[in-house]
This record gives structure tokens, C-alpha cells and sequence, in this order.
């Protein structure tokens, strides 16, 4: 087609889908699209979330025969998975969310998955009213479990004593204690097949042998069926000062039989697990220590048959550094242990990670240990100390996403704000935040990314905390051209509650340059966790700020000064009169996101329980209550979520990301059409709308159409009328060259109705 002739351009009209203000919108979970570290190198699972403080065990996920990547994160109990696809010698896991489906949900404090019935497939333990529960794998052609316990008893009176809580004298059954704080050990530890649990007593420094007698009472390990056979296993007691042991202790508090022949202070958390250090069959016992950054291995000499006579008589606090090449682990703060084939050996390797719910270690936190010799005899030989991590994008804590075209050429790419990275060195603050910055380094129609800076515009070294004379932490950006000169500023949020105002000063197709203008612009104060959002909400041509923040609820200042000297003023402080806060809820961590969606305008936002939610009835109402979809679409990626939406890949639908607190980013396509539409009238004829695609100036012919009241205004992708202009004559010519490369929506609009077309800005 002939672009520079005036016949009608055959442009793709963008027509109203839903006239309702909740019209359906879907999004997919995409992991296929490529991000690059600095170096070049792809991530192999750039969108899996980010990793805590995680527990790791194997399972079947797909029931093709090889033992996939199974992963909990405590902070804020989050599934992940990963199909394993068997490379020998490889770690050679990809992330595949679409088996957290057919998981229990609710699970929380610790997830370990074991085969306790001996059927071959694996099933779930879990932390359970100070104990564990049991769900029983039945998957026959897909992936399924059912609950066998809410709580697996042992027999705490094996010596039959009569008492006033037990006046019969006969077995006594309770919930086996394990605490929401630790991690137990549920291993064979007798040899004899069935699965047995060691765990700290709920008052002591002891460790409890509940030994599982399915074997000996039945002749197979498909039950549980536990007997508490010794108080104090291995004849220890862990010191409260420091995370060594006693050795040989007397145990005094023993029971009166314990399976060895020969016991307190308030139990503050420990972490478990067993192996075979030697190839004497006994397991030797790993403990992590809730205050100390250390493991220390236990030595078992127990030499007995049957493995009866449990018995610690060395101590090693630089697990595993038993080899030259090894070193001890050292995990800030409470590290956990995990025992299983990690690269397709046949053998079985060591992973380590924090246990902590915060406040401790959260990136480069997952040590990976590969076992060079055998299971029952290992020689570990420290490999990273990012474990399927390193493939991820992973910004500590909290990760706020913000699409944003950073150097004008016409491709969304990606501002991941963060609370931090843990790190001590820094000072009081022990975090350090910082803009990540993920360049779009695709096409039009086909986004990739690369990791360019880990601390863009330097706001990690500004003192944005002025009371504190510090930098600040919890980075939450939003970009739009307060000062009239057609290049996007930044305002951002922080922890603290207050907002910060940086020009760019870059000029017209730079990259964009930030300065500090005022920090804690205006006095505003949102209590804590801002999240601000610059869109004109009133529809007077200028931009608003929105503000989500830690009660749940929105501010909404709205902007009373001009289009290049911005001056917001405090509107409400419960906009809508709705909140991202459930009842029950300690926090909402509300973060908004809003969208004109064929004319409505519509508010997403994430919350601090994970949900998305999804707020209506906006237009005209500023000063009333608007309606609540509290579980939007039921997507949830972790607590403390937060979204961003944009069109990334031109064809017009809207994408999202959902940052969450365990660090991470998950990418969701739109399936459906965007709700940037805008509603069309068919009786405004055709216009003519030349060249298209264009390099800056377009031409508009309004042929036969009316011109009372008539208006052209210019859309992005994003649904914000960011030019507006009244018609008088029925040829004019806009100027684009302003603005960066991609997709518009040019609208006419007059008193019969209105017309969409779309125009490609080269």
C-alpha cells in the first residue's frame, strides 16, 4: 500500500470486547521468555520466583520415572517445581509451576516429602498443630495426594507407668512434638526399612527417637506406627550458649528401657538430618542452630546389630569441610540441611539453605555440595552457593517490578525495586536496596531481557532516609513527565512511607538520567511500605499520584498545580473506600495499577496476602466506595505481591509480572484482548490516517465526519490519554516525534460517537 496517498488506510480497529466494568481479562504464565545475566548467559529459570529461606525434597512430579525438584519456601509458605530431565551428571532442573496444582494447599513452616509406605511413591509430611501431618501420594496417571493424619502419634509411655494423666498405665498416644521452628530428621535410622523421626523435645536440649515398629509389628514399613524409644538419642545435650554439644550425657530423664542402656531448658530451634558420613550403616546426626550460621555434624558410634545403642562421642562444627577442597558452610543465620541426588548420579549430594523467616541471608543463600564418592560415605566438594537459584531473577526481598522504557527506543523494559539484599556489612540497616535494571534487548513482537545494573540510578548509595541520614530500603518506582518536558521522572516510594522526586534530564531518544529533586517530596507520609502510581485519575490532563501502602488502602493525592509545575494535595487517604486488607490479615501492602479499559477505568493491585486484586465502579465515583474482586483471576505467586502491566509484545494484549516477597518475578501473557480498548460508534465514518507507519508527523483526514465537539486524542498501550486535542478543521497533522517507539491508539471522538485506530510510531 501506497502510504503517501489519501485513500482510507486499512488500520486494525481496536473494538469494545465487554461494556461491563469486570469484562473478563486472562493471563497465562509464561516461563518461555529469555533473560540474559550481565555476562550474556541465560538464565535457565529466569520467572521461577525467587528463593527465602527454602526446604528441598525429590519427587516424581510428571510419573515418568526420574525424581523431579520439589521446593518450599517458609517465608510465606511458596511451592515451587521443577522437572528433573535426568541428564547424567547434570543439574538439570527447569521450572514447571503447573504441578503446584496438585499439592495440598494451606501447608506451612516446613515441608518434607518422604516415602512412608514403601509404595514407591512419595509422600508429603508437614508441620501440623505442633507436629506433622501425613498426605498419602495416590497419583495413578497424574499427581494427587490425600490426607492420611492431621497428626501422626507415637506412644509416649513405652514403660506403661501409671499417672494422674494416665491412670491405666497403658501406651499414652500424643502428636509427635516437632516444632513450627524446626526442621526434623525423618530418616531409616534403625536400618530395618520404615521411617522413623528424630526430633528436639518441646522442653529440652534433648533429641526424641520416636521409632517407627510398622517392621517389627507387621513385617512391612507401609505405616506409622511410632513408639518414643529413647529421650535422649545419642546420649547429648545441645548447649544453650553456643550450638556445640555435650557429649555423654546422663540423660537422667530417660526412659526407663531406652535403646541404649546406661534427662531441661526451654527449646529455641533447631534443624535435622541424617546420613551415613562412614559406611558403618549408623546415621550420623546434622544440626543447624537457630542464632548461628554453622552446622555441626555429630558422630554416632553406634556398632550394635540392630542399631539400638545410638551413642555421640565426636562433634564437627565445619561440616562438611572433611576434605581440603570442601568448605564449612556458613549460611546467615539457621541453615538447613537437604540429602538427596542432585545432578543424576545415582548418588546422593548436599544442599543447604536458611531456615529463618526473615532477617537472615537471602540471595546466594543455597549451598550446593556435590558428593564425589558415595551416599553412605561421602566426600562433598563445595560447587556454588546458589543452588537453581543463579538461574533466576532473584533481587533478595520483595520484589517490586515496573515496566519502563529506559532508553526510548520503543521497548518496555523492566525496573525490579526491591526491600534488599541482606548484608551486615552495611550498617543497622542490614539490608541495601536497589533498581534492578532488565533491558529489552528483543523486538516489537518478541521481548527478551538482560540484567544491565543491579543498583540503576544509584539510589542505594543516596541518604533518601533523611531522619536516619541513610539510604533507604523497599524501592517502589512509578515514571511519568511531571515537568512538561515530554521525558518521563520517577517518583519513589520506600518502607518508611515516604515518596522521593527524581528528574530526568536525559533529552529527547537518551537513555534516561535521574537527579534527585526532592527527596521526600512534599512532606507526604503514607505511614509505611509506599507504593505510588503517577495517572491522571480525574481526567483533567494532569498527573495524579495514587499510593498504595502497608494498612491496604489507597491515597490519592490529586495534582492542583500545572502540567510542568506539579503540586499534589492529599485528596483521601482511603480512596474507594476499599482495602488489599483481609480481617484477618496483619497488613495489606497495597500497590497500585490502573488501566482505562474500553472508557472504565479499573484498579488492580497486589497485596501483602499474595491475591491480585481488582477494584470497579471508579468513574464518577472518586469520592465513594468502589466495588472489590478481592482474588482476581486466583492467581498467586507468594506473598506480598506486586504487579505491573504493559503491551510488550504488540499484539494487543495487556502482559503482567507479579514480583513477590521471596525476590522473584513471574511473567504472565495476556490471552485475551487487552483492556486498553476503547469503545467505537460506528456512525463516525472512516478516517484517513497517513503515513502509518510513521517516523514522527501524522496526517489526518476526518473526511465526512462532524466536527461538533469534536476531539483527537492519542492512547498508549498502558490505556493513559496522553495527548488530547480539540478538532476544528477536518485535516491536521500531529506530531509524534516526541514520543518513543511502538504502538498508539488514535482516537476521534465527536457528539455521534467515536472511532480507534491503530498507529505504529518507528
Amino acid at each position: 500500500m501506497n502510504f503517501k496517498t489519501r485513500i482510507t488506510v486499512t488500520l486494525t480497529l481496536i473494538t469494545l470486547l465487554s461494556t461491563q466494568v469486570f469484562g473478563q481479562v486472562n493471563f497465562t504464565r509464561e516461563d518461555e521468555i529469555i533473560v540474559l545475566k550481565t555476562n550474556g548467559d541465560t538464565l535457565k529459570n529466569p520467572w521461577a520466583g525467587g528463593f527465602n529461606s527454602v526446604q528441598f525434597s525429590e519427587i516424581d512430579l510428571n510419573l515418568d520415572g526420574i525424581k523431579d525438584l520439589f521446593v518450599f519456601d517458609r517465608t510465606g509458605n511458596r511451592i515451587s517445581t521443577f522437572i528433573n530431565s535426568g541428564e547424567t551428571n547434570e543439574v538439570s532442573y527447569k521450572h514447571d509451576p503447573s504441578f503446584i496444582q496438585y499439592f495440598p494447599q494451606g501447608m506451612h513452616d516446613w515441608v518434607l516429602l518422604r516415602d512412608y509406605n514403601c509404595d514407591g511413591k512419595i509422600d508429603i509430611l508437614t508441620y501440623s498443630g505442633g507436629g506433622m501431618a501425613a498426605y498419602r501420594n495416590t497419583s495413578i496417571s497424574q499427581l494427587s495426594f490425600e490426607l492420611d493424619t492431621s497428626l501422626v502419634h507415637s506412644d509416649y509411655n513405652p514403660d506403661s507407668i501409671v499417672s494422674p494423666s494416665n491412670p491405666t498405665g497403658g501406651p499414652q498416644f500424643i502428636n509427635i512434638y516437632i516444632s513450627s521452628t524446626d526442621i526434623p530428621a525423618i530418616d531409616d535410622i534403625d536400618g530395618d526399612g520404615d521411617l522413623d523421626v528424630l526430633t528436639f523435645s518441646i522442653l529440652g536440649s534433648y533429641v526424641e527417637y520416636h521409632k517407627n515398629l510398622s517392621m517389627e509389628r507387621y513385617g512391612t514399613c507401609d505405616s506409622l506406627d511410632f513408639q518414643l524409644t529413647n529421650k535422649c538419642w545419642g546420649f547429648f545435650k545441645e548447649n544453650q550458649s553456643n550450638n556445640s554439644v555435650t557429649l555423654y550425657d546422663s540423660c537422667s530423664v530417660n526412659i526407663n528401657n531406652p535403646e541404649k542402656l546406661s534427662g531441661g531448658n526451654k527449646h529455641s530451634g533447631s534443624t535435622l538430618f541424617t546420613l551415613d558420613m562412614d559406611a558403618n550403616n549408623s546415621k550420623e546426626l546434622v544440626l543447624g542452630d537457630i542464632s548461628f550460621s554453622n552446622f555441626t555434624m555429630l558422630t554416632n558410634s553406634d556398632s550394635s546389630p540392630n542399631l539400638t545403642e545410638s551413642l555421640v562421642t565426636a562433634q564437627d562444627s565445619l561440616f562438611p569441610q572433611n576434605n581440603n577442597s570442601t568448605l564449612a558452610t556458613d549460611i546467615e543465620i539457621f541453615p538447613a540441611g537437604y540429602y538427596f541426588d542432585v545432578n543424576n548420579d545415582n548418588v546422593k549430594d548436599l544442599i543447604a539453605a536458611p531456615n529463618c523467616y526473615n532477617g537472615c541471608k537471602n540471595s546466594d543463600n543455597v549451598w550446593y555440595y556435590k558428593n564425589n564418592n558415595a551416599t553412605n560415605n561421602p566426600d562433598f566438594v563445595y560447587t556454588n552457593n546458589a543452588f537453581v537459584q543463579d538461574g533466576m531473577i532473584e533481587v533478595g526481598e520483595g520484589a517490586h517490578p515496573v515496566f519502563f522504557d529506559y532508553n526510548s527506543d520503543g521497548l518496555m523494559d523492566i525496573i525490579v525495586g526491591s526491600y534488599g539484599i541482606y548484608d551486615p556489612s552495611v550498617g543497622a540497616l542490614l539490608y541495601q536496596s536497589g533498581l534492578w535494571l532488565y533491558e529489552n534487548i528483543g523486538t516489537t513482537s518478541n521481548p527478551s531481557y538482560q540484567l544491565i545494573d543491579t543498583d540503576y540510578a544509584n539510589i542505594s548509595t543516596m541518604n533518601l532516609d533523611i531522619a536516619g541520614s541513610r539510604p533507604t530500603l523497599g524501592l517502589s518506582p512509578t515514571f511519568g513527565d511531571l515537568d512538561g518536558d515530554n521525558y518521563l521522572d520517577m517518583i519513589l516510594g520506600d518502607y518508611n512511607g515516604f515518596i522521593h522526586y527524581f528528574t530526568n534530564t536525559a533529552g529527547a531518544g537518551n537513555p534516561a538520567v535521574f537527579s534527585i529533586t526532592n527527596p521526600e517530596y512534599l512532606g507526604v507520609d503514607v505511614g509505611a511500605n509506599a507504593t505510588p502510581l503517577l495517572y491522571d485519575l480525574n481526567n483533567d490532563n494532569l498527573l495524579d499520584l495514587i499510593i498504595g501502602k502497608k494498612l491496604g488502602t489507597f491515597s490519592y493525592y490529586r495534582n492542583v498545580g500545572t502540567s510542568s509545575v506539579p503540586n499534589f494535595s492529599l485528596t483521601t487517604d482511603s480512596l474507594g473506600k476499599i482495602t488489599t486488607r483481609r480481617f484477618y490479615d496483619f497488613n495489606g501492602n497495597s500497590n497500585p495499577v490502573i488501566i482505562d479499559s474500553a472508557g472504565t477505568t479499573i484498579l488492580y493491585s497486589g497485596a501483602q496476602n499474595g491475591f491480585i486484586y481488582k477494584f470497579g465502579d471508579i468513574d464518577g465515583n472518586l469520592n465513594g466506595k468502589f466495588s472489590t474482586d478481592s482474588s482476581y483471576l486466583d492467581i498467586w505467586e507468594g506473598i506480598n505481591s506486586y504487579i505491573t502491566t504493559a503491551e510488550v509484545n504488540n499484539d494487543g494484549k495487556l502482559d503482567m509480572l507479579v514480583g513477590n516477597y521471596s525476590g522473584g518475578v513471574a511473567f504472565y501473557k495476556g490471552d485475551t484482548a487487552a483492556p486498553v480498548t476503547i469503545k467505537e460508534n460506528n456512525i463516525v465514518a472512516e478516517l484517513s490516517i497517513y503515513p502509518n507507519p510513521t517516523n514522527g508527523l501524522i496526517h489526518i483526514d476526518l473526511g465526512i465526519n462532524d466536527l461538533h465537539n469534536a476531539k483527537i486524542s492519542v492512547i498508549d498501550l498502558l490505556g493513559k490519554t496522553i495527548y488530547n486535542q480539540r478538532v476544528t478543521t477536518k485535516k491536521i497533522t500531529l506530531n509524534l516525534n516526541s514520543y518513543a517507539k511502538g504502538i498508539y491508539l488514535v482516537k476521534f471522538s465527536n457528539n455521534t460517537g467515536s472511532k480507534v485506530y491503530k498507529v505504529i510510531k518507528e
